[in-house]
């Protein structure tokens, strides 16, 4: 059955747009109408062009930060127009930096650790930011270096404020408000988010979001098994689109 949604994919913080090249022509070859925009498109641009952008679109997904701010974007448009669009997420914790109330994700001084290294050597935080996302890969040196060569990451001023970003949103009861479709995907071996972040969707989960843990899976999965995200993908829009 081919797929007939209008998608737009978000990429996550400093890679650019190369590593979700692979993901949307396999969506396309299913069928699906796919623009994919770079995180910091949204992040300096106009915010209702954005908004303008989904409501073009049946599913809005992105990866990492990028789920954040798909998150964020059809809340928004959800709020505003009272249309639901359906929401995936990749590898995206909706509370990057661990609190009160949502523990597992980033502990507040490792974030605070990171930061403080990107704003004293950027190119060297960035290198160690690509080793985390692919360690635990099969051959995790070569797809830190796939990385690292295909990343285009933005200027320095436009990373620090989607780092700041990761450190102020909390997007946790905007997902558990939101009546759309959600699919969440996470990787078991993910070294950016903690995989026990599926014990907290237990407790948001609502009757329109689904949530899967990927087996042996990194943080870099919508990059580096293709095939096996586009399968979960496939499976939740063909259920969605029939119902």
């Amino acid at each position: 059955m081919k797929l007939q949604n209008k998608l737009l994919l978000i990429t996550g913080w400093g890679v650019g747009i190369e590593p979700l090249q692979s993901l949307k022509l396999h969506l396309q070859q299913k069928g699906c109408d796919v623009q994919l925009i770079n995180i910091f498109d949204v992040l300096t641009g106009s915010f209702q062009k954005q908004l303008d952008l989904v409501a073009e679109v049946d599913v809005v997904m992105g990866w990492s930060l990028g789920g954040q701010l798909a998150t964020h974007l059809v809340d928004s448009f959800y709020n505003s127009t009272g249309l639901t669009k359906t929401l995936i997420t990749l590898a995206s914790n909706p509370c990057f930096v661990a609190n009160n109330t949502w523990q597992t994700a980033m502990p507040a001084d490792v974030f605070s650790q990171f930061k403080a290294s990107f704003l004293q050597n950027q190119q060297a935080t960035l290198k160690r930011f690509y080793y985390l996302i692919t360690q635990g890969s099969a051959q995790a040196k070569k797809d830190w270096l796939n990385m690292q060569n295909i990343s285009n990451p933005p200027p320095y001023e436009v990373l620090l404020q989607g780092l700041e970003m990761l450190e102020h949103l909390n997007l946790v009861d905007n997902l558990k408000n939101y009546s759309g479709p959600q699919l969440h995907l996470f990787a078991e071996l993910d070294g950016v988010i903690t995989c026990k972040i599926i014990e907290n969707f237990k407790d948001i989960a609502t009757k329109n979001m689904s949530y899967k843990l990927l087996k042996d899976a990194t943080h870099a999965f919508p990059y580096l098994q293709v095939e096996r995200t586009i399968e979960e993908i496939c499976q939740f829009l063909t259920i969605h689109q029939q119902s």
